[in-house]
């Protein structure tokens, strides 16, 4: 197993957040954090279930504050999942960040996280954090229908057809084998699609479109960003996945047009102490790091998703949260309960 090693950065005072390779821009300094843990020549090992430049950034300024060396392998929600339960009895690694926090949940419920009560807590609303402490919200996410603008100009609009945006726009057949979408087994946004749609609608109602809709889709990917850079290269004309991972792909000058839809699921990427892990305090000076405005800035910059602190920036061109049709009942704790139950169902369709 290859873990990446974040290269030590310079304390000369010259060094910029924003040079960091992800994002644009120059950014301001990083100021020294007085409560801040000396960890000079210690070190971290974690999993990384989102963006590997959103990681590289926060590990490098983690380090400039503390002197940890960081190392983390990227691995997609499902194969993290898969991984930590193998590794139950023996971890190789002190912390899980990113993924899903249905994914977390289950997580707790099978004894592989460890509860860290941080004194920066309170930074967080205590909707975005496990009252027990098993995980933190690091940045929410929530699902948006994406459609690739030309290809609909081009070659949809024409036979009369509008824009889809709704659920049942996705199940008309013009769009069979257009349709991308994340795994459910594999991606935490892809469970997320389909746990938040049976919380809203039903299980049975909810199946049953889930069966409709999967025989229009050409492709269920392992990844949760990847359907997005398909949709926006033109491969496949609508996905579902997460807005933020499709505005990213729009700002890239593939432009997708994109409808939160009602009701619309979301989760939170959280961030989870592993049990047994080798460096106890370095997870928890790493999770008191992730509680931060600093940190909430870069997950902004580089994900645009939203961060849980609210004194992180909304992105640019993004609505709060308060404004988005969210189905604002989801129960992340029974969707991480009911999940191996629920996958069952769905591959049976």
């Amino acid at each position: 197993m290859k873990f990446k090693k974040v290269a030590a950065a310079c304390l000369t005072g010259a060094c910029l957040v924003g040079a960091l390779g992800c994002g644009g821009g120059g950014g301001d300094k990083p100021k020294a954090d007085n409560n801040a843990q000396s960890l000079k020549g210690k070190e971290l090992v974690m999993y990384v279930s989102f963006h590997e430049d959103t990681a590289k950034e926060l590990s490098k300024l983690f380090k400039e504050k503390t002197g940890c060396e960081v190392k983390f392998i990227r691995l997609p929600t499902g194969e993290a999942v898969a991984r930590l339960q193998a590794e139950k009895d023996a971890p190789k690694a002190d912390l899980w960040l990113g993924g899903t926090v249905d994914a977390h949940e289950l997580m707790k419920q099978k004894g592989i996280t460890t509860p860290y009560k941080s004194k920066f807590d309170e930074n967080l609303p205590e909707k975005y954090r496990d009252k027990e402490g098993f995980w933190k919200g690091t940045y929410v996410e929530t699902l948006s229908i994406g459609v690739n603008e030309q290809r609909f100009e081009k070659e949809f609009k024409d036979k009369g057809l509008k824009m889809p945006e709704t659920l049942e726009d996705l199940l008309n057949p013009a769009y069979k084998g257009e349709i991308i979408m994340p795994d459910p087994a594999k991606s935490g946004t892809g469970y997320t699609f389909v746990s938040s749609l049976v919380q809203s609608m039903g299980e049975e109602k909810a199946l049953a479109y889930l069966k409709q809709l999967k025989g229009s889709v050409a492709q269920l990917t392992p990844s949760g960003f990847t359907p997005a850079q398909k949709c926006g290269a033109g491969e496949f004309l609508i996905t579902v996945n997460f807005l933020s991972d499709q505005t990213l792909v729009n700002n890239k000058g593939q432009k997708l047009h994109r409808t939160v839809f009602k009701d619309a699921g979301w989760s939170l990427c959280g961030v989870s102490k592993l049990k047994g892990g080798a460096h106890s305090a370095e997870a928890d000076a790493f999770i008191d790091f992730m509680l931060s405005k600093e940190a909430g800035d870069i997950l902004v910059k580089t994900t645009n998703g939203i961060a849980c602190n609210p004194k992180s920036a909304v992105p640019e061109g993004l609505k709060p949260l308060n404004e988005l049709p969210l189905f604002d009942k989801y129960d992340f704790a029974q969707a991480g309960k009911v999940k191996d139950e629920l996958l069952a169902k769905f591959a049976a369709l």
